[in-house]
This record gives structure tokens, sequence and C-alpha cells, in this order.
């Protein structure tokens, strides 16, 4: 019968579980739980270079001489909406750090009963989820030009195997998948730890990043509110997928299959969906500079001037194409940026890591809807400029 219900109604079924009877488990069953999601996780991995080669070069191809343009577009609005939501997220960072600053301790964000698998393995990618992209996108572009018959026929049997691996086996086990994530999260009380001593930050981090999706959103509908509405419903199940994994790039598959339900153009969403994966991180840009504007705020009494941080924001969007995919990455590239820029110590790179870790799962979540939205607004940015496939 639960495989009847819609995936959305699947994963909040397992979200609300685990939030009601999650503490009734055994902790055997809590690690088998989550030793199956980090063994999937593991698999998924290593297939997910495939996936995202196999969709954005077929997608390239199916655009034949269109397909440079399209790309520049599809970067163009990736670039605008990174720097736009993290220039609003100064702004309103300036308007409203005086209130919701608080002094941080990082030795109360300590997890004292961190969960580990029963057992764990590394199966190591044939290639990189980022150079499976740029090798997608450079043949793409090579063969929409000089084309191949042969070759497109190669690749788009290559897409129907791994199609086939999604549809038959990620997205059926997909609600197993993040019960495991979850009730390690719920095992560990991260939540609990973050409301209970950093509530307003976590609020405004997290009020920001709604109010600029649902705008978002919103913008795509071309202001239409139901038509919004059943964008986001359909993104729904994306979103939960990220939130529990924290992995924008594990999320690929089931934000393909969300993003095909809110526009007709199958290519685009195949082509676009796993490049903003990798590099449209709008989660990252409200979470990121809010967590490094309020720990100025608490060491230094300040904010940084507009001028430094449109800098900073230079450097931000540019160092975040190194992030993709790891859970936490992007804090993790972020520090030098953070020192040379805004005067990071390390007790204050202590602070920011533990907090951004501790949003991580909403960050990539936001990523992730993000990503969904600009996908609509690409498609709908071509059909205004006539820009189709030949």
């Amino acid at each position: 019968m639960f495989k009847k219900l819609s995936l959305p109604v699947q994963l909040i079924g397992v979200i609300v579980g685990v939030l009601l009877f999650g503490n009734l488990l055994p902790v055997w069953a809590v690690k088998g739980s989550y030793t199956f999601s980090v063994i999937f996780k593991e698999l998924l991995g290593f297939i997910l270079p495939f996936i995202i080669f196999s969709f954005v070069l077929t997608g390239i191809l199916s655009f034949k001489k269109n397909a440079p343009l399209i790309l520049a577009v599809v970067l163009g609005v990736i670039c605008s909406s990174n720097a736009i939501v993290a220039t609003i997220t100064y702004w309103i960072a300036r308007l409203v750090l005086p209130v919701v600053a608080c002094k941080l301790d990082a030795s109360q964000l300590v997890i004292d009963n961190q969960l580990i698998p029963y057992n764990s393995f590394s199966l190591p990618p044939l290639i990189k989820s980022e150079k499976a992209l740029l090798l997608a996108v450079t043949l793409g572009i090579i063969f929409s030009i000089y084309r191949v018959l042969a070759f497109e026929k190669a690749m788009k049997k290559l897409k129907k195997w791994v199609e086939q691996f999604v549809c038959s086996i990620f997205i059926p086990l997909l609600p197993l998948y993040v019960l495991g994530f979850l009730l390690k999260i719920n095992y560990e009380g991260t939540f609990g730890s973050l409301m209970s001593n950093y509530g307003a930050t976590f609020v405004l981090i997290v009020a920001v990043q709604a109010v600029i999706l649902l705008s978002y959103y919103w913008l795509a509908s071309g202001f239409n509110i139901s038509q919004a509405a059943r964008y986001i419903q359909n993104a729904l199940p994306s979103y939960l997928t990220a939130f529990s994994t924290m992995s924008g790039t594990a999320t690929i598959p089931v934000t393909i299959q969300s993003a095909e339900k809110n526009i007709s153009n199958i290519p685009l969403v195949h082509m676009a969906v796993p490049i903003m994966a990798n590099v449209h991180l709008l989660g990252d840009c409200v979470a990121t500079p809010l967590l490094a504007l309020v720990t100025m705020m608490l060491f230094k009494g300040c904010v940084a001037s507009f001028v430094t941080f449109i800098i900073f924001i230079g450097y931000f969007c540019m160092t975040m194409l190194a992030a993709s995919g790891i859970p936490g990455g992007g804090i993790i590239v972020m520090i030098p940026i953070l020192v040379s820029q805004l005067g990071f110590t390390p007790e204050m790179i202590s602070i920011i890591t533990t907090l951004y870790l501790l949003l991580d799962s909403f960050g990539t979540a936001a990523n992730v809807m993000g990503d969904g939205a600009s996908v609509i607004v690409v498609d709908k940015l071509l059909n205004k400029f006539g820009i189709e496939q030949e």
C-alpha cells in the first residue's frame, strides 16, 4: 500500500514517522537503517557520473547547433541567480543582525552520541562527477556542431540504461535511502542542539531561504500564485530528498523527475539540472554569507562593507564549483576566502564551520529547489527568444 502512495507523500510519511517514533527504535535498528543508506549512497555515487554524463550529453545533442547558445543562457541564469541572492542576503543581514546576534559557544555544538554504521566501504567512481559534467559539455558542443549519428545512437542507448536504473531501483528505494539519514540525524540530536542554542540565527537563515524560494517560483510562474503552488508541489520530493541526504548531486535523479513535471522541454531538463546541481547554490548563497556576517558581528561588532562583500561574493561564486556534491563542502572550500577577504580568525572559522554543518540539510534542500525554479526560468527565456531544438 505504501508503494501506491505518491513520492512526496511517502517521503513526508518517513519524516513524520521518524519524528514520532524514531526515539523508540533500538540502536541496532537505527544503525542498520543508516548502514543501508550509507552503502546505497556509495553505490549511487559510483553510477552518478554516468547519470550526469548521459543526461547532459544527450540533452545538448538534442539541441544540435543551438546547444552553445542554450548553454550560455543556462549559465547566465545560474550566475545571475547566485549573485542576486547573495546580495539580497547582505542587505537583509544588515537590517536584522543587531536583533538576532547572540553569544555563541562552539563547545555546545559538539555531538556526543555520533552514529557509526555497522559497515561501510569506499567505491571510487571511474570518473568524478565534475569531470563527467565537463566531458559531457565538451563532447556535446563538438558533436552538436559536427554530427555523428552512430555516436548519438550510442549515447541514447547509454541514457536508456541509466534511466532504467533510476526508475527501477533508485526511485522505489528512495524512502528507505532517506530513512537511514533521518534516523541518524534524530539519534544525534543535531536539530535540538541547533534550536536550543542558535534558534534566532537558524530561523533567520531558513526564513530567508524560504522567502527567496517562494519568490523565485512566483517569478518563474509569471506571478501566478496557483501555478507557482503547482510548481512547488512537483518540486517537493527533490527538496525532501536533498534535506535528508545533504547532497545536491545525489538528488539529481529526483530533481530531474520533478522538473519534468513542470516543463515539457525534457532535453533541457536533462541538460540543465546536472549542471545546476554543481554550480547553482541558492541555499548556500543565503547560509554562507549570513553565517559569515553573523560571526563578524559577534567577534568584531560590525559587518563587512558592501564593497568588501561584493568582492567576497565574487570569490564565493567562483569557489562554489569545487564544493559540488560534498556534504558540508561549501564551507570547507570557503575557509581561505573567509580568512583573506573577511579576516576570519581560527576561532571564527570553528564557529562558522560547525553552524554551517548543522544547517547543511536546509542549505542543500534550498539549492535543489532553486534548481527546479531556474530550469523553468531558462525554459521561458528560450521560448521568449525563440531558441528551440533544430
